[in-house]
């Protein structure tokens, strides 16, 4: 056989095989997901001496590709909550998305209960949600998820993003005339090395709740780092709330499955409620000055099986702002399971 004939059987051989793989008709396929948080902490600096085994988050969910362009995400949270007590345990159960995607080219939407967009690309580069969350979501400065409708147009090296969210997040539903409106701009420069973001948001509720947050990141593999600062004025609708905080985070991994991270978080609160307010502005502002403060965060994470367990030994440290301030600090140990 000559070499002239070899080579033309080779190019019908792949001419073939892409030809088939084309014409192979789409199929409608789904896959299970499910996310775990674990932890163990134990209060060593403070008056408090609580020391507890914790399942913090439960995350079980589907995904079902109904068309290359559109698909299905249905997603239950299971866990502990600061805010929302349904039981003697603390615990509840919420549907932490119930939407339907469509992606074509460079243009993605997205209806129904679905994550917002305030802190996801600082919450990717951070990358231990187990742990924490991003200082934004950490402080409530808006919803992980809401219900609404949103889009975003991704270049090359930008994003644009677009939502209308009711603005009640994913744990009330309840219908009014408001609605939490967004947009940002992310930009990625020097091969994806550096994330620079600028986001707003605006609340149409009898008093107005408004946001405005940057963000930049730089992404060396082995070294990750990561600043933020947010201004929001009427927190939760309370009229005469501001608040102005940041957040610093770096991580350098010694090995592939081995690095060392640390966090600064600061956050300070400004009243201007007048001096008369009912209980609820009393106890709404007890709650945020004990909140307000710097937060210190350091420890070590190893992957212990790459993509599917990681563990982490931290220490986390509060001081308030206050005029006597009160120290506090938890050792733990986070375990993430995911599949």
């Amino acid at each position: 056989m000559t070499h002239k004939l070899r080579l033309l059987i080779i190019l019908f051989s792949i001419q073939t095989l892409v030809l088939s793989q084309e014409n192979t008709p789409f199929k409608a396929h789904g896959e299970l997901e499910g996310r775990l948080f674990l932890n163990f902490n134990a209060d060593i600096v403070g008056d408090e001496h609580d020391k507890a085994f914790e399942l913090k988050r439960a995350y079980l969910g589907y995904r079902y590709q109904i068309t290359p362009q559109w698909r299905a995400h249905l997603r239950v949270d299971v866990g502990g909550s600061e805010f929302v007590i349904e039981d003697a345990q603390g615990q509840y159960v919420f549907f932490k998305t119930a939407a339907v995607y469509y992606e074509q080219d460079q243009w993605f939407a997205a209806f129904g209960l679905h994550d917002t967009y305030q802190f996801k690309p600082q919450e990717r580069l951070w990358g231990k949600r187990y742990i924490l969350p991003s200082m934004l979501d950490r402080q409530k400065f808006d919803f992980s998820a809401d219900i609404g409708a949103s889009g975003s147009y991704r270049g090359n090296n930008f994003t644009i993003d677009m939502a209308l969210f009711n603005g009640e997040g994913y744990k009330q539903w309840q219908a009014d005339d408001a609605f939490r409106g967004s947009l940002g701009v992310t930009s990625w420069l020097i091969d994806r090395k550096i994330i620079a973001r600028l986001y707003t948001d605006y609340s149409t509720a009898s008093v107005p709740l408004a946001s405005i947050t940057g963000f930049i990141g730089f992404d060396l593999k082995t070294f990750t780092l990561g600043a933020e600062y947010t201004f929001q004025n009427n927190y939760g609708y309370f009229d005469g709330h501001d608040r102005a905080a940041y957040s610093l985070f770096t991580q350098y991994n010694v090995t592939k499955r081995f690095g060392l991270w640390a966090r600064i978080d600061g956050m300070n609160s400004t009243f201007n409620m007048g001096n008369a307010f009912d209980g609820d502005e009393a106890e709404h502002i007890a709650h945020w000055q004990e909140r307000d403060g710097e937060d210190i965060f350091a420890g070590v994470e190893y992957h212990v099986v790459p993509k599917h367990i990681k563990a982490s030994l931290n220490y986390q440290h509060h001081r308030t702002n206050q005029a006597t301030p009160v120290n506090s600090g938890k050792l733990f140990f986070n375990v993430e399971v995911s599949f």
